[in-house]
């Protein structure tokens, strides 16, 4: 299989194998294999792998909550969650199969909303995929504007997949060095961010998080182990970012994961 890549060596995530861009641009230029892309092996190999156990952990979560999300979804995100063909599995008590990726989302927009009430004018998010978490986000919280940063070829795969649906606020899509010059009431990023050398992830410090006034950052590097290598640890993350917390991740879905948050108060 022919490989691309978007950075020169130094600056590749764990998720630029060249494996994955390559699935990317085939799914932005055959209509046929966007059609189906999430069930794409190489695809899979960086996303949409959430487990059906997992999956039912994000649904009990969200079923002992009083936001109601799950509800909503129900009747709108969970319905119409078929472009790509994602992988769904059968859960006890919905006559629907559901996308354990998309739950995972939901429970995101979930926990944003624990921590940070649902009004922002303008949300940044590390490492997009597909923009799945963009529309669940628009859907569920009151998102007037979010800015998106991704590799050149996905931002074309998630323009691709949104311009698929409609939103109720609106997007852009920014590479890390066409960053614009602002700040952002939230930033968000499900492992992305965790997942890029250090040189990327301090530039990312710089134009993006410390220019957030809150942050919901799952992480799976900066606590020890093989992850860690050439990343930032939490201690130096102390150094660069804005005070915050380190709470659990639950479900737990690799040994050393957590999640930083900081901006509570901002409610």
């Amino acid at each position: 299989m022919k490989k691309n890549y978007s950075f020169i060596r130094k600056y590749r995530s764990e998720s630029e194998d060249g494996r994955y861009v390559t699935s990317v641009m085939k799914a932005v230029g055959d209509p046929n294999i966007f059609r189906r892309f999430k069930s794409q092996k190489d695809y899979q190999l960086i996303l949409e792998h959430v487990s059906k156990a997992d999956g039912m952990s994000y649904l009990s979560i969200l079923q002992d909550r009083s936001d109601n999300f799950l509800q909503k979804s129900l009747s709108s995100i969970l319905i119409d969650d078929s472009l790509g063909s994602p992988i769904k599995y059968e859960y006890p008590g919905y006559n629907i199969a559901l996308s354990p990726t998309t739950l995972r989302y939901i429970k995101v927009a979930s926990d944003i909303f624990q921590y940070f009430g649902s009004g922002f004018n303008s949300v940044a998010e590390i490492g997009c995929g597909y923009g799945g978490q963009c529309i669940v986000n628009d859907e569920l919280l009151d998102v007037k504007k979010t800015i998106l940063f991704d590799l050149p070829p996905v931002n074309l795969l998630i323009e691709k997949y949104i311009e698929s649906f409609l939103l109720n606020g609106s997007y852009t899509t920014k590479t890390l060095n066409t960053a614009p010059d602002r700040t952002y009431d939230l930033v968000v990023s499900n492992y992305a961010f965790s997942e890029l050398p250090k040189p990327l992830q301090l530039i990312y410090v710089k134009k993006v998080l410390s220019r957030s006034s809150r942050g919901y950052l799952t992480m799976n590097s900066g606590r020890g182990g093989h992850w860690d290598q050439n990343k930032l640890s939490v201690d130096e993350l102390r150094e660069f970012l804005p005070d915050f917390r380190v709470i659990d991740e639950i479900p737990l879905t690799a040994e050393r994961n957590y999640i930083i948050v900081w901006g509570e108060d901002h409610i």
